[in-house]
This record gives structure tokens, sequence and C-alpha cells, in this order.
């Protein structure tokens, strides 16, 4: 029986580990475009949430930001089987959550494309009603818009949104949802706890009590 509580999450840093081909991806574009120039682990850190318009936009002319998204992309699309891992008890909890009858959905800043090649490489994408990334919104996170629009596509009223960063908590609280917060992001939990979320989660199965408690 299908419930009308949502249960959306964030992709990067929430469901799957892609620090590692997010850090190889931008020294990839930076060895070309900005030779010589070695990004810090801060830098590193730091890019870990924003677009990559935004990102790029700290270093570059707006004019070349086309170019460097394209290339960025093609480095990192054609490496996720090297460097994305899942986090633990992701797919049980994935899995559990639907034979309950929730209705699942992944809202992020990456493209849609992207999304799929992450989801379907550890055979996610079968657990999802709904898959929204930057293309199929205006507004980006921390704009409610992406939560919203997936509860609006699974027909559910409540919602608990699951992130790594600030702007999945603050978009959460846009959209006037439950947040959990993952204990996990090497950013640090500090300035997401600022910010209350209703959870702070050790690992991914601990929304499940947390989730039947709010149904």
């Amino acid at each position: 029986m299908k419930k009308d509580l949502a249960v959306i999450f964030d992709l990067d840093g929430t469901l799957l580990n892609t620090d590692l081909l997010i850090h190889k991806t931008f020294d990839h574009v930076f060895e070309k475009y900005k030779p010589g120039y070695i990004l810090s682990e801060e830098e590193h850190l730091s890019f870990l949430g924003p677009t990559l318009k935004d990102t790029f936009a700290r270093y570059f002319p707006e004019s070349m930001s086309d170019e460097l998204i394209e290339y960025y992309r093609d480095y990192n699309h054609a490496h996720h089987e090297d460097f994305v891992t899942i986090y633990p008890t992701v797919k049980e909890t994935l899995e559990t959550l639907k034979n309950k009858g929730y209705p699942l959905a992944v809202v992020t800043t990456k493209y849609s494309k992207a999304a799929y090649l992450g989801l379907d490489l550890f055979d996610l994408t079968q657990y999802f009603d709904v898959v929204l990334g930057m293309d199929n919104v205006n507004r980006v996170k921390p704009d409610p818009e992406g939560i919203l629009k997936a509860m609006n596509q699974t027909n559910c009223k409540k919602a608990l949104y699951v992130g790594d960063n600030t702007s999945d908590i603050l978009a959460g609280k846009n959209a006037g949802v439950h947040t959990a917060g993952v204990k996990w992001t090497p950013k640090g939990t500090s300035e997401m706890e600022k910010l209350n979320p209703d959870l702070m989660i050790d690992e991914m199965k601990d929304i499940i009590h947390f989730i039947e408690r709010m149904d």
C-alpha cells in the first residue's frame, strides 16, 4: 500500500561516495585550464555541493563556463566505475522503504544523465519513482523547487529530505519538510547541525525508524 510520505535523497555524498571521482575530475580540469595551480584540500572540500557553474566562476571567466563543464563531464562520466562507491546500508534501506510502500525520489544538483549513471552503476534506479537533476528545475538547492516537484510527482503531502550539505537542510526547511543530515560527510557536520535538522544519522538505515514514527 502506497504511503503518503515521500523519502527524498540527495545523491553525491548521501547515497553514493563520489568524493574521489569529484576530486580527480577537478584535478583533471585544472591541469588543462590552469596548469601549475595545485588545488588545496580545503578547495576540494568546498567543491562538494555547489553547482559546477558556481564553482568554476570562482576561478575562470563566465565565457569559459560551458567549455569547462563539458570537459569536466566527459571525464567524470567516463570514470564513474573507477572511483564511485555506495555507502553502507544504502541499498538495504531503499529496499526496505520500497517494500513498505514509501515513494522514493532523488533531488540532486547534478544533471539527470550523470545521476542515472551513478544509480545504474549500483542497480539503484529500480527503487526510485522520481529522479530530478538540475536540468529538471529552474532553481537549484537551497531553493525548494526540486523537493516540492518530487512531492508533487509522487503525490505526497509529507516528506523527509536526506542530504550531506547545508544546502540540503535549507532546501528541506524551505520546502516545509523534515530533514536528515548524514554524519559521513568529509566537510564535517557542524554547519549542518547549526540548522537543526530533525535527524543526524550515522548510517542510512537509521532513517527507517524515524520515518515509521513520522508516518
